[in-house]
């Protein structure tokens, strides 16, 4: 799509992040952005300067503000983001520790914790136990937690469609959970969402596919409406997505229509390191991978 044929209106992305308190809101979209596009540029050049031109086109559906009483600290991410932005391809480093045994073993842990739930105590490791404390009070709505966040994202999207805008919801992490969410609780009041583009997402795993609304539904009820294409891309290692492939979890959403298609690419190295070393589920990983970006660029092109 180029800047021309859009002139009226602006195509929408919109972004819903993960668990974990974010930087300050202004602070994190500038970052954000920046790693988009370089992602974009590593895949389509042209299509990213397109993209710069319109940085409104880029919005956060926010909702940390709802679970966490501050903002991350931007500063404790700084140093992986320069690195990342200056050189995004994994180096030897990160390849070699991604495929360690020490890596390997926690994620069969996890996938093992995903299978067995009264495991999941017992294997997972000490950031996966604070994830799972957090989801919780979504899951359960404590103090109606759960219907707020949605709601934000409600109004959102509810907005973008009333503006007759093309949406790619791109969600990473427990961000996907709540697109879902919010999209099942709207049912057919839901607009088309062009693109589905999920980051590293736990969907697939049977914790949290038992938790989903609509779990309990059979066919079509199970299912959100609205979706055109939907793209998961996920990291080696991540013991959140856990390698999990959705067009094969959620094959009866192309069966009944629902979907027009599922792809999945479950082989991408996030190089991201932080102060506490390599972080393979990262946001910002993902962001400026290419394969990301191709998937922004196809969609940005496209009528």
């Amino acid at each position: 799509m180029s800047a021309s044929t859009e002139a009226q209106r602006v195509p929408r992305i919109l972004y819903v992040p993960g668990l974990r308190a974010k930087p300050a809101p202004v602070v994190h979209r500038e970052i954000l952005w920046r790693c988009l596009l370089e992602g974009v540029r590593r895949a389509d050049p042209g299509a990213a300067a397109e993209l710069a031109a319109v940085p409104e086109s880029l919005h956060l559906a926010l909702w940390g503000h709802h679970l966490y009483a501050t903002y991350r600290d931007v500063r404790l991410d700084e140093a992986g983001i320069a690195a990342l932005l200056a050189d995004p391809s994994p180096g030897k480093d990160s390849i070699r520790e991604v495929f360690g045994i020490r890596r390997r073993a926690n994620y069969s842990a996890h996938l093992c914790g995903d299978r067995f739930p009264w495991l999941i105590n017992w294997l997972a490791d000490a950031d996966t136990r604070i994830n799972i404390a957090a989801s919780d009070r979504y899951f359960r709505n404590v103090d109606g937690v759960g219907d707020r966040i949605r709601a934000g994202l409600r109004t959102e999207l509810q907005r973008s469609w009333a503006a007759g805008e093309r949406v790619l919801l791109m969600a990473h992490s427990f961000g996907s959970v709540i697109a879902w969410d919010t999209l099942w609780s709207l049912q057919d009041k839901a607009g088309p969402i062009d693109l589905f583009l999920t980051l590293g997402s736990p969907l697939g795993t049977s914790y949290i596919r038992r938790r989903l609304l609509g779990a309990r539904e059979s066919g079509a009820a199970r299912y959100p409406r609205g979706i055109r294409r939907w793209e998961n891309l996920a990291a080696l290692g991540g013991l959140t997505a856990l390698g999990r492939r959705f067009a094969e979890d959620f094959a009866e959403m192309q069966q009944l229509g629902l979907v027009a298609g599922i792809s999945d690419r479950t082989d991408l190295i996030n190089p991201f390191r932080g102060t506490a070393g390599l972080n393979v589920h990262k946001c910002y990983g993902y962001f400026v991978n290419p394969a990301t970006g191709a998937a922004l660029a196809h969609w940005w092109r496209s009528p």
